[in-house]
């Protein structure tokens, strides 16, 4: 956990007004979250905090890549990956989680972040995960994977395709 010490903000010593924090986030990031689907990253999230009375504004902007596996050919890639998100920090009694709103208790002193920015990485990670190489050079394709997926696709016939193109249709009905 020492490496998520830097995502600690001392909320209890920070005047009201606005405060801005950046963070870098990679490798070891990545390594403090138990079973993480990312390995490895390179991003910068911005934190744009407004301290107020009675609570506490959140801004992120998360911007940067991670190190994947391409869904189409298997090569590691670095995918693009963009993220704003805002919470809401209020105190209370019982601290609790609802939606956007963090309940922490009056005499919080420190607030980590690092969490927050982890669960947003991993919102914003695509459903499929692949990389537009056409102007990569070289390209980091899996050649092997993608030249068997183009013979399947040559070899193959969809029956229910052929059925349908033999099909007729009445135009005057």
């Amino acid at each position: 956990m020492q490496a998520l010490r830097q995502f600690s903000i001392p909320i209890n010593g920070l005047k009201n007004g606005v405060h801005n924090f950046e963070f870098h986030i990679g490798k070891t990031f990545f390594s403090e979250f138990v079973e993480s689907p990312l390995n490895d990253g390179n991003l910068i999230s911005s934190l744009l905090l407004e301290k107020k009375s009675d609570h506490i504004t959140l801004d992120f902007f998360t911007k940067g890549f991670i190190n994947t596996e391409c869904d189409r050919c298997t090569a590691l890639i670095d995918l693009p990956i963009e993220s704003e998100f805002d919470f809401i920090v209020k105190y209370s009694e019982s601290p609790r989680e609802e939606g956007e709103i963090i309940y922490i208790l009056p005499d919080t002193h420190v607030f980590n972040v690092a969490s927050l920015i982890y669960e947003q990485i991993i919102l914003s990670i695509p459903i499929i995960k692949v990389f537009n190489c056409q102007d990569e050079v070289p390209k980091p394709c899996n050649e092997e994977v993608l030249s068997i997926l183009t013979e399947e696709t040559e070899n193959s016939t969809n029956p229910i395709g052929d059925v349908l193109k033999n099909l007729k249709f009445d135009k005057n009905n």
